[in-house]
């Protein structure tokens, strides 16, 4: 097997590099103090092994730890450092082992001892990962395709069945990083953005790890799930292709991009109204996503007030009363919604319902805001009820 060492401090380098020849297991390829040197090495040379220092000036091993794996996922990392600080971090980064300064022999022996029983499942994985045989059955591919709410409250599920495991998250900052990049799917997010909006009241250095470790738990998900969605990593940016993952949102978003409600699509629209659970990822209360919860519940109210509409002039006046009853808990002052609500009553004949949804209206705009109704609203209100 063959092997670099990554470290800063050239004692340190020798030090690790006469044990590693000691040991005669792995074989030392070269030794590099800076990352960035490490990093240009295996753009054009294999290795199977990097042990990589953690506290390096410019590009800490963390940070070259993510550029490692995407040149070349099957290489892999034991971290050295003199700092215990960052042990959960670096196992989480995809490190075979984490080894304290300074390295022992017998420390090290079981270091390669791993190494070797990894390196030995090699081909066994190989091979059940080639006799794997894939679904063919169109329908159970379906149901297999993870399923992603973002109405109301981020929930990913294994399947769309509605048994389907839950994912639990490890962190609530891993659960928002997803939730942010999937926000901005498809497109590239520099870490310094990340940074800024996820974890902006720690320290840089912390952040980083931070940010690293719930990189790390996203792509976990991932693999374990066999989504094949993929969060990338280039030029110190991130990116999150969804794949196979199907979300609520962008059925919703599909949905009300209708021209018209008609007979034709009034069904399909009403599932589409039904996705909507509440507002956009409201429970978690992300400052950076309230300008699309905004855009998200304007399409909501659209789509809501003209099934409504098309219910009425369809003679279907209880359905149309039981969505607009609905909708005026989200928008109690919402002045169309109680004009529609006295129009839908009208349709039915239903005076006194007229009567009991502007004075409730009014009473309400009264004792919340000391407004009284718009004129229109007003007018209608005299219109329907002078019949």
């Amino acid at each position: 097997m063959r092997a670099i060492v990554i470290d800063d401090e050239k004692p340190a380098q020798l030090h690790l590099e006469r044990l590693l020849l000691s040991d005669g297991r792995i074989t030392p390829v070269q030794c590099f103090s800076t990352a960035r040197d490490g990093l240009d090495f295996l753009a054009k040379e294999r290795v199977d092994v990097v042990f990589l220092d953690i506290g390096m000036p410019e590009m800490n091993g963390l940070e070259a730890a993510e550029y490692i794996q995407q040149l070349d996922n099957n290489i892999r990392i034991i971290f050295v450092t003199a700092y215990a600080d960052h042990a959960v971090e670096a196992f989480e980064l995809h490190a075979l082992d984490y080894v304290l300064k300074p390295v022992s022999s017998a420390r090290l022996g079981k270091t390669i001892d791993r190494i070797a029983a990894w390196k030995s499942a090699m081909p066994e994985m190989a091979a059940t990962a080639e006799v794997k045989e894939p679904v063919s059955n169109a329908a159970e591919d379906d149901i297999q395709l993870p399923g992603l709410l973002t109405f109301k409250h981020l929930d990913i599920y294994r399947s769309l069945k509605p048994e389907a495991t839950k994912h639990k998250w490890r962190t609530t900052k891993s659960q928002e990083l997803f939730a942010f990049l999937f926000h901005h799917r498809g497109e590239w997010v520099s870490k310094e953005i990340l940074l800024d909006k996820l974890w902006a009241d720690v320290t840089l250095e912390k952040g980083l790890t931070h940010l690293h470790t719930s990189v790390y738990q996203i792509r976990k998900l991932f693999k374990e799930w066999s989504m094949t969605g993929k969060l990338e990593y280039n030029m110190n940016r991130y990116r999150l292709l969804p794949g196979n993952l199907v979300s609520d949102v962008e059925q919703f978003e599909l949905g009300a991009g209708y021209a018209e409600v008609t007979s034709t699509n009034v069904e399909e629209l009403r599932e589409i109204m039904l996705l909507y659970r509440g507002d956009y990822l409201e429970e978690h209360d992300y400052p950076w996503a309230q300008s699309k919860a905004r855009e998200l519940r304007r399409k909501y109210i659209r789509l809501v007030m003209d099934l409504a509409d098309w219910n009425m002039k369809h003679g279907r006046g209880k359905d149309a009363t039981e969505q607009l009853l609905d909708l005026q808990e989200r928008e109690p002052y919402a002045e169309e919604i109680c004009r529609l609500m006295m129009r839908v009553y009208a349709s039915m004949g239903d005076g006194s319902a007229i009567l009991q949804v502007y004075s409730s209206f009014a009473k309400t705009l009264l004792e919340d805001l000391g407004h009284q109704p718009e004129p229109e609203t007003s007018r209608l209100f005299q219109e329907l009820t002078a019949k």
